[in-house]
């Protein structure tokens, strides 16, 4: 087989032709660079509109069209990237609320003096009271423990702990996988209730494709000794005194639970999860207090592809000239406390408005010059249409008056119809994150969460920002390969509903 019998070497030795340098194909073919790699390299299908695109670029002649099409259709199906949409579906799409099954407590040889048979709920109610106890302060550690329904018995656990006591912290270390993307989606939703705690520090080891199978768990643990692959510990502090559980579960087995105040066995066990944790050197989290209005918002957005997951737009599809219009309305005492709810801690509230306005424009400049894609519902956009807020409206800020209402409409379906413009809007016919959630998903980089809209409308901000490419491929997939044909209005119909808004909008 020869260079050129290869999807990759086909597509390469094209592109020398053509003096097409590789660098500029995720701005032409609007795909970002690892989804570009991938495509080449005959991992992952290309999608038809990006097959199309590039066969055009490359302006094959009917011999090689024809060359192009059979290697294209050799290219290995990720059967777990597809099966990632339908966890994804779940998730933004739960429709009706379904009953959450309490997982069977697991069964536990409890060894403390003497061996007890005990369950997970009798030792999680033990350590709950003792974490309440006054002056008591509690120290969780966890290595992996995040299939289900392991991670079921211990997230209620987790909840309560971080709720009740604040002096409790959590520091779990996570396997994600880099190519079985239905396990990685299915690990980070179970987390997100979890994240939105201040005190619950994760940290992750990536596991890259070694072989034709979805590589798990075992596949990192390998990589050096591990006493234990799925545990918990909790130390409980009260004065000088320390009393430590250890939580080994196993699967199909009992578990056991080794409870001990010996502080030589404490620190024995701590040294083996401090050798483990070297194997988990990523922060999961960059951020948790990242502002929809810093510049580090633009800064990431500034080189890369977005797909937002919104029930109506963000800030920067806004025009400045809207946001200067709603401002030039605001009375001298009502204008002062826009610009103290918005200054940073550390800001010039004098100076915030501007800074802010100036943020909004290089975001909004960056979607001019890479493909963003926005996922919004018929139920958001007509309630924005509706009310002129939007659904992380600050508080204090006045909502938009009709004028401007149909200004933002009118300007968002001039950039959908423009062919050179790179943006896209899917609006989709069901309702999506009623639970206040927004998802921001940056190519190549990572994932932006909100998990809570009403706390962003008093102004208070709990965003998370997710280092993890491979999370953003999946979540930039789901919008163009499956938001697009499973759940969005088509083109025509989008426009139509639009025009509908706009001329609704008294």
């Amino acid at each position: 087989m020869t260079q050129t019998d290869t999807l990759y070497g086909f597509l390469t030795a094209k592109l020398k032709e053509r003096g097409i340098p590789v660098e500029s194909l995720p701005q032409l073919l609007g795909v970002s660079r690892s989804t570009l790699y991938r495509n080449m390299k005959g991992i992952v299908q290309m999608s038809a509109e990006v097959r199309i695109r590039f066969g055009d670029l490359l302006e094959l002649d009917a011999s090689d069209r024809q060359k192009y099409d059979r290697l294209s259709g050799l290219v290995a199906f990720d059967s777990s990237l597809v099966e990632a949409r339908q966890v994804l579906d779940q998730f933004i799409f739960p429709g009706r609320p379904q009953p959450v099954a309490k997982s069977d407590p697991i069964r536990f040889v409890l060894y403390e003096n003497d061996t007890y048979l005990r369950t997970s709920d009798q030792i999680y109610d033990r350590i709950r009271a003792m974490a309440e106890t006054d002056g008591a302060s509690a120290e969780v550690r966890i290595l992996n423990c995040t299939d289900d329904p392991l991670f079921s018995s211990i997230s209620g656990f987790l909840q309560d702990l971080l709720t009740s006591n604040e002096t409790v912290t959590v520091e779990h270390l996570v396997t994600l996988s880099q190519c079985d993307y239905t396990a990685l989606i299915a690990t980070v939703t179970r987390l997100l209730p979890l994240l939105k705690f201040n005190r619950y520090a994760t940290r992750y080891a990536q596991v890259a494709a070694t072989s034709s199978r979805a590589p798990g768990v075992s596949d990192i643990l390998m990589t050096k000794p591990c006493v234990f692959s799925n545990a918990m510990s909790v130390e409980i502090r009260i004065g000088r005194r320390s009393t430590f559980f250890l939580l080994s579960f196993f699967e199909g087995d009992l578990s056991t639970c080794l409870v001990t105040t010996d502080r030589n066995v404490i620190d024995f066990l701590y040294s083996n999860y401090n050798a483990d944790k070297e194997s988990y050197s990523a922060a999961l989290i960059d951020s948790t207090n990242i502002s929809f209005f810093s510049d580090t918002v633009a800064d990431l957005q500034e080189n890369t592809g977005v797909s937002l997951f919104k029930p109506n737009f963000c800030f920067d599809r806004i025009p400045v000239s809207v946001f200067e219009s709603m401002l030039a309305k605001a009375a001298p005492d009502e204008l002062a406390r826009i610009q103290k709810a918005i200054a940073s801690p550390e800001g010039d509230p004098a100076a915030s408005l501007e800074t802010v306005i100036n943020t909004l424009e290089r975001r909004e400049r960056a979607s001019h010059l890479n493909h963003h894609i926005d996922v919004c519902s018929m139920a958001g956009l007509s309630e924005l249409a509706e009310t002129g807020r939007i659904s992380d409206h600050l508080d204090v800020l006045p909502s938009f008056d009709p004028s401007e209402r149909r200004a933002i409409f009118s300007y968002v379906q001039a950039r959908l119809n423009d062919p050179l413009d790179p943006y896209t809007l899917y609006v989709t016919r069901d309702d999506f994150f009623q639970n206040g959630y927004i998802i921001m998903a940056m190519e190549d980089l990572g994932v932006l969460i909100t998990n809570n809209t009403e706390n962003c409308r008093r102004g208070l901000c709990d965003n998370l920002f997710i280092a993890n490419a491979a999370l953003a491929e999946v979540f930039t997939d789901y919008a163009t390969n499956h938001i697009s044909q499973a759940h969005a209005l088509s083109l025509e119909e989008t426009n139509a509903f639009l025009t509908g808004l706009i001329e609704s909008i008294e």
